[in-house]
């Protein structure tokens, strides 16, 4: 299921590279550089591309309506959030929403200030999953299209 899920993702990602090849030179992340320095694609900054999903592993769909947001990784570490990206790249069913780092490290902390928690996933609370040490918050693709900085149509 694992690989699946990565080859997945890496489809995801050579869409986006796609979309945006007119841009300039498109470099993708090695693997090390996915997992620690958490970004995808560069094309003179790096941006983390960030696929649909489903709001539940048991949902049959993905969701355009909603995106995760990792605060702290399954280790505790910093999450994709405070990584080295300069942009995230959240697929909906037609477009990308090019979203500046700064811009929503800036709204996860006003969205989340309340700092609530909850056990299933809920807009703005926080969740942990059992036995993994991550936060995560939900977030509207609604709210994601207000702080965009650029809308890219697939």
């Amino acid at each position: 299921m694992y690989e699946k899920n990565v080859e997945l993702f890496k489809g995801v990602e050579r869409k986006f590279a796609k979309a945006i090849e007119t841009m300039g030179k498109v470099d993708f992340s090695t693997k090390e550089q996915d997992m620690h320095e958490h970004w995808d694609v560069s094309i003179t900054m790096q941006i983390d591309v960030k696929a649909m999903k489903k709001k539940h592993r048991s949902d049959d769909t993905t969701n355009e309506n909603i995106h995760y947001v990792e605060l702290k990784n399954v280790l505790g570490n910093p999450g994709w959030l405070y990584g080295e990206a300069h942009y995230f790249a959240f697929e909906t069913e037609d477009y990308w929403l090019m979203v500046d780092k700064m811009r929503l490290q800036e709204f996860i902390k006003e969205k989340c200030a309340a700092k609530e928690w909850s056990e299933i996933p809920d807009f703005y609370k926080l969740t942990q999953r059992k036995t993994r040490q991550d936060i995560i918050t939900l977030v509207k693709t609604i709210d994601l299209m207000f702080i965009c900085d650029k809308i890219i149509k697939k």
